[in-house]
């Protein structure tokens, strides 16, 4: 089985305007150094704004002379599994081209296995798990906000997720899963009980935030997950 990390830059973060300005993809292989390193700028047919350059550091110069994303995407189709780092983002943008492939996301993942994480976003994810250098790659090879260094990162993760995952019983169908689902939250990361439990908080504030609140679906998943009795949740 296929399991190819994938990571993607944009001009901004609506799929619906925005476009891809650069993709990569690395293969994985338990236990080792990720194999099949691909990576490539992409020409979006539109500008760049200097708040998406401001993340990754591309800017239109870099993409005037690339191809178009529907000729180098063949160079990353065929995985049985796609893997990324809060799939949803890349999923949006990728779907069109890719089709109707299979997802697993580390993010939504790793909320699952180490709900107690103060953070879960990519780059806390790899000095939490102690991935400071991972695959003794240099500091110039890693940096963030780039397709192929992220990809390493999230390679990374993905490797102690397996790894945990297997500790606990957790099946890589339950992983996937997991993935299809909004993400779980077991401690808040916002509002008056920052830094609290869900399953201990007052009854009421979860229903609150189901019934009345205007925040996401992950929250409103998590409190309708948290108000389940144990013996009826689905793991």
């Amino acid at each position: 089985m296929v399991l190819r990390i994938i990571d993607i830059e944009t001009t901004g973060e609506d799929p619906a305007v925005d476009r891809i300005i650069e993709i990569a993809s690395v293969d994985a292989a338990r236990g080792g150094k990720p194999t099949r390193p691909v990576q490539c700028l992409v020409n979006p047919g539109m500008a760049i704004s200097p708040l998406a350059s401001a993340v990754h550091h591309i800017v239109d110069a870099d993409v005037r002379n690339a191809l178009p994303i529907d000729k180098v995407i063949s160079n990353f189709a065929g995985a049985d599994v796609y893997v990324a780092h809060n799939r949803e983002f890349e999923q949006g943008f990728l779907n069109p081209h890719l089709g109707d492939a299979i997802w697993l996301c580390t993010y939504r993942c790793a909320l699952r296995l180490w709900p107690d994480l103060p953070k879960h976003s990519l780059q806390a994810l790899r000095y939490q798990l102690g991935y400071a250098r991972p695959f003794d790659l240099t500091d110039a090879e890693l940096a963030p906000h780039r397709a192929l260094p992220d990809c390493y990162v999230t390679a990374a993760v993905l490797i102690a997720l397996l790894n945990k995952a297997q500790e606990d019983g957790v099946d890589f169908k339950t992983l996937l899963s997991w993935s299809a689902e909004p993400p779980l939250m077991t401690v808040f990361s916002f509002g008056k009980h920052r830094g609290e439990r869900f399953d201990a908080v007052d009854r009421s504030y979860l229903q609150w935030i189901i019934d009345k609140s205007d925040l996401d679906d992950g929250a409103k998943f998590s409190a309708r997950y948290w108000l389940t009795p144990p013996a009826d949740r689905l793991p």
